[in-house]
């Protein structure tokens, strides 16, 4: 009988942590620009990122790129150069999450990533963002 109660009890528990699966009509890229000694980063990588994979699967495409190898200084000047009025007194600041041909987002916060998977939905099908991470959010031109 304990043994049936402990089962009951997981799987109510996994049921209630399950992370609702959501479906893209496009595949999406993010290239996530991050300093490794970011305390913000590394929350983004731990909780943001697993979070962003399991909502859409293999209908997203999360590259890393750290800010502090030269040899990605390039690609991150040209997407820079693609947003609309993104401030270069915030240059080389991270996290710098760019959801690519729609926005980037600088700044995480943790919870910040359910606003995030609502955006990214909301982009792709052409609707409107969420003012949650509107303060630091740029568009691309």
């Amino acid at each position: 009988m304990k043994k049936l109660l402990i089962l009951c009890l997981s799987f109510m528990l996994l049921g209630c942590t399950g992370i609702e699966s959501l479906d893209l009509s496009e595949k999406v890229t993010i290239s996530f620009y991050y300093i490794e000694s970011c305390s913000e980063c590394q929350a983004f990588k731990k909780i943001g990122i697993p979070y962003i994979e399991n909502t859409f699967k293999d209908q997203i495409v999360i590259n890393q790129y750290d800010l502090d190898d030269l040899s990605n200084e390039e690609r991150y000047d040209k997407t820079l150069d693609a947003l609309n009025e993104f401030d270069y007194d915030y240059y080389g600041l991270a996290p710098f999450i760019v959801v690519d041909n729609y926005f980037g987002v600088l700044g995480y916060t943790t919870g910040d990533e359910e606003f995030l998977v609502n955006d990214i939905k909301n982009a792709v099908e052409g609707k409107e963002l969420s003012m949650e991470l509107d303060m630091l959010r740029f568009y691309f031109k």
